[in-house]
């Protein structure tokens, strides 16, 4: 897993929480929600929030497809 990787892993809320199952298949979440923010602040510093939100837009809307 490159970095890239595990920056899209990192804001991909699916890894931290349960999201509607009309959404996505049902599932256990991989992180606590306190962490998956902890990791997504450290990221939007170092990639800036324009960048993060861009990024995270594009995951969401890739569940529309």
């Amino acid at each position: 897993m490159n970095q890239q990787d595990i920056k899209n892993f990192l804001i991909n809320p699916y890894y931290a929480i349960n999201i509607s199952p009309l959404l996505v298949a049902e599932h256990e979440a991989m992180t606590t929600k306190e962490k998956w923010i902890a990791a997504n602040i450290t990221l939007i510093d170092e990639i800036g929030s324009e960048e993060w939100l861009k990024r995270l837009l594009d995951i969401l809307e890739s569940g529309k497809k």
